[in-house]
């Protein structure tokens, strides 16, 4: 998006369309959050699915082992480890938004996450060099080992 001007006018000019933008938009917000009903409503959108008209356990069924195992463990481990002293709102923000990013969590996400970090180990422990092979013919026939 970046234009290139010739003249302080066409810059000046610039400025005020992006000042009525703003000013626009600011209207705009302020009518959408005028009331109570219509603030709920812009915050529970956020919170909705993608497809609403599938039932809860359709959508559960859906999901993959590894996006279910993620729906449990994440809120289990930060709960019950990192959040272990905190109190019952934290400990429910913290549960719901897991549950927002376990649905992130999909096996072709981990399987791809795994691939990138044995990547990057196999770049840092480097090309391993190829060692001459030790000829060994054995014991001679001559030796004085018996």
């Amino acid at each position: 998006m970046e234009k290139n001007f010739s003249s302080l006018a066409e810059v000046q000019a610039e400025i005020q369309l992006l000042k009525v933008k703003e000013f626009q938009q600011k209207e705009l917000i302020k009518e959408q959050l005028s009331s109570p009903s219509a603030i709920f409503h812009a915050v529970s959108s956020l919170f909705k699915s993608g497809n609403t008209n599938q039932p809860l356990g359709k959508n559960l069924l859906n999901q993959d082992m590894i996006t279910n195992l993620a729906r449990v463990g994440i809120p289990l481990i930060m709960n019950g480890f990192l959040f272990k002293r905190s109190g019952f709102i934290a400990k429910m923000l913290i549960t719901f938004l897991s549950q927002k990013a376990a649905k992130n969590v999909t096996s072709n996400a981990v399987s791809g996450a795994i691939d990138k970090v044995h990547g990057l180990i196999k770049n840092f422990m480097g090309p391993k060099k190829k060692r001459a092979p030790v000829r060994d013919y054995g014991i001679p026939p001559d030796s004085e080992s018996f």
